[in-house]
């Protein structure tokens, strides 16, 4: 599918956004809808040995978050709670106006079916909401693993301490609590994904999402089962 060019001249997209911690399974789920039709990006990160069937994170999204983060002072391994997201007024007034300069560099990145998964975005996502909800009608993934696998698995793959791990997930995980929250409060579309779960039946979460595509509940069923497997719960 084409980009979009002028938003404003054109039907809502459909998105799926991927909220998860850091080493939570959400590349396996962003997996199983890019299978599944959703366009996750253009241009992705490539597979690594701690990934090794893909992240698929789209590298110009994660550059803005990384660009949003560097305005709030802030890294993805030095999180701040949601409600201290921003320290000044400055920085209020320097993310409204690197909004701006996002939503034309990001406006090509936009589908008619399209995916966005980047763990930064439980640091970010106050900054991109308005923004995503005026362009496509949003189904909100979240995706659940036990905090401590998480943690275990961060300090695994990036060879830190358990201790930095844990402080910095659970930043994550308290964001991640306040949006799923929040989000039901305001009746938006949410649908809640468990890693092991995927990984033991992964028919029930296709179905969901093959519901929301208005396909075949079973579509490409089989594909994933394929792509899914035990190897892909590291640690």
């Amino acid at each position: 599918m084409n980009g979009v060019g002028n938003l404003n001249d054109l039907p809502k997209g459909k998105l799926f956004l991927v909220l998860a911690l850091h080493r939570s399974g959400s590349s396996a789920v962003a997996g199983v809808l890019d299978l599944l039709g959703v366009n996750m990006g253009d241009n992705l990160l490539e597979a690594t040995p701690a990934n090794v069937k893909g992240y698929f994170e789209n590298i110009n999204f994660v550059m803005l978050n990384e660009k949003i983060l560097e305005v709030l002072n802030m890294t993805w391994m030095t999180p701040r709670l949601r409600r201290k997201i921003f320290e000044s007024e400055f920085q209020l007034v320097q993310s409204e106006l690197l909004l701006d300069e996002c939503k034309s560099l990001f406006s090509k990145e936009v589908k008619l079916i399209w995916g966005l998964k980047d763990p930064r975005i439980l640091l970010t996502f106050d900054f991109w909401k308005s923004y995503l909800e005026e362009i496509s009608d949003i189904t909100y993934v979240f995706v659940w693993r036990p905090v401590e696998e998480s943690i275990k698995s961060l300090s695994y793959r990036d060879n830190i301490d358990l201790k930095l791990a844990k402080d910095i997930l659970n930043v994550y995980y308290k964001n991640l609590i306040y949006y799923r929250e929040e989000l039901k409060r305001t009746n938006n579309d949410i649908v809640d994904i468990h890693f092991k779960d995927l990984l033991k039946d992964p028919g029930i979460f296709v179905e969901k999402i093959n519901l929301r595509l208005n396909q075949d509940h079973n579509y490409n069923l089989d594909l994933i089962k394929d792509f899914l497997d035990i190897d892909l719960k590291h640690f």
